[in-house]
């Protein structure tokens, strides 16, 4: 599938490049790092603050003079620079690797979860359309040109949260259906192709983190939950549990020291789990809002403890574990209510326990996914732009380099030809990434759950 691209108006290079705030095309020579984005040089500019307003009388004529200045010393540059030659900034405004059609699913879902068998076969459960959830699951084995049906879920769910167990079974739980918060959960098992219901979490959750322990036993982490009651909606709760694959049930653990929604939690190599960010309670009160906050599990102690903060508070962002035991965000939403979409992204060091800020993406997103590829890049899709409230489902997709720079880099990857976020995206053996499902959102409209599916080889 071809990747359109556009010219530079200063520099006349192919780019796929775009300013978050104009849409005007960009070239790395002219391109500005914010942390919204990429902008030009016209959406970068600081706004004129209240002592210009003040001169209003003088302003125009000085801001002519200075603008024909500016233009005049820009023209004498730009016809004395020789043009490039440097392949390096020819690489980087091409898109890198290559998007291809893949086997449509037989249902339309959106925030489906999607995970690769120990066979390579792909298993996706589960999701929504608009307010209804489903239960279909469908298997795509390799090399198959369509999607096989197996058996369904035995409670249909969206928003639920899926893991792979160490025997090659299929663990998901909570979620919503109906409105109701779930506290079901059920796993599959890819010999019979069908589901069989286990005990129920000791709370019902949507929001939250499902992860493997290097144990084999899975811990469920904060979401919405319900008070004691079961009646009232919980926004953040920091409850947290153990699944035992061997005996199918639940036990509980220690709690985080803050409520979580929509935060990710991620397993290092020695086995401990950094939670960061999500939509948790204000320090004074108050409504939710985006933390900063981050805590690591340790399983040998069954207990969370506090770690250095984000530079920068976040939900719905993704997290990836890179080779070198580094934990790399990127994305999600923040702002006071949690509704400004972000592109900033930031890097965590295992031994220091610090924080660091690196290069930022070139488009907002928020309720993408990132894939780390086989080669330790971290491939990011999809999601969503949010601007001025209003939510617009990206194509686009995104490749972090580790090489370019102090802070790295994030290359241009190409487009999907289905808008979508809250997606499904999963590495496959070969080393490609298939992504499936998710919803495509525009403003002033309701989601469109899809049934599309695409490939990206690196």
């Amino acid at each position: 599938m071809a990747t359109q691209t556009r010219s530079c108006e200063a520099h006349g290079e192919a780019t796929r490049l775009t300013c978050v705030d104009c849409g005007q095309p960009l070239c790395p020579k002219c391109m500005n790092r914010t942390e919204v984005g990429l902008k030009c040089a016209t959406c970068a500019a600081p706004v004129p603050g209240p002592s210009v307003a003040a001169q209003r009388s003088r302003t125009p004529l000085l801001l002519i003079g200075g603008a024909l200045v500016a233009i005049g010393l820009l023209v004498a540059i730009l016809a004395l620079r020789p043009s490039s030659s440097d392949p390096a900034d020819q690489v980087a405004a091409a898109p890198v690797g290559v998007w291809t059609d893949a086997p449509d699913l037989s249902a339309i879902r959106g925030t489906a979860t999607a995970l690769v068998l120990g066979d390579g076969s792909v298993v996706v459960a589960g999701g929504g359309v608009g307010a209804l959830a489903i239960g279909a699951t469908e298997v795509l084995t390799p090399g198959a040109q369509a999607w096989q049906e197996v058996g369904p879920l035995a409670q249909p769910r969206r928003g639920h949260q899926a893991a792979l167990l160490n025997d090659g079974r299929v663990l998901v739980a909570g979620g919503l259906a109906n409105g109701v918060l779930l506290a079901s959960a059920e796993v599959y098992d890819p010999a019979t192709r069908t589901w069989s219901a286990v005990q129920p979490m000791g709370a019902a959750r949507l929001g939250h983190s499902l992860t493997l322990l290097n144990s084999g036993q899975v811990l469920v982490a904060g979401g919405s939950t319900l008070d004691a009651t079961g009646g009232q909606p919980i926004p953040a709760a920091p409850t947290a549990e153990l699944f035992d694959p061997k005996t199918g049930t639940w036990s509980s653990t220690g709690s985080m020291a803050t409520g979580r929604f929509e935060h990710t939690a991620t397993r290092l190599r020695d086995g401990r789990v950094v939670v960061a960010g999500g939509l948790g309670p204000a320090a004074a009160g108050g409504s939710e809002k985006p933390l900063a906050s981050t805590e690591i599990y340790d399983p040998a102690a069954k207990a969370f403890v506090g770690s250095s903060n984000l530079n920068g508070a976040r939900t719905n962002h993704a997290a990836v574990l890179l080779g070198d035991n580094a934990v790399l965000l990127s994305g999600g939403s923040g702002g006071d209510a949690g509704d400004i979409s972000l592109a900033t992204a930031e890097l965590f060091d295992s031994r220091a326990g610090t924080w660091s800020t690196v290069g930022p993406m070139g488009s907002t997103r928020t309720g993408h996914t990132a894939t780390r590829l086989n080669d330790g890049r971290v491939f990011v899709v999809g999601g969503e732009s949010v601007q001025r409230g209003a939510r617009s489902s990206l194509t686009s997709a995104e490749i972090f380099d580790f090489e370019a720079g102090a802070i790295g880099e994030w290359l241009p990857a190409g487009d999907m030809a289905c808008p979508r976020s809250e997606q499904a995206s999963v590495l496959l053996k070969d080393g490609s990434v298939l992504v499936a499902a998710g919803d495509a959102a525009s403003p002033g409209k309701p989601p469109i759950a899809q049934s599309c599916t695409e490939r990206f080889q690196p």
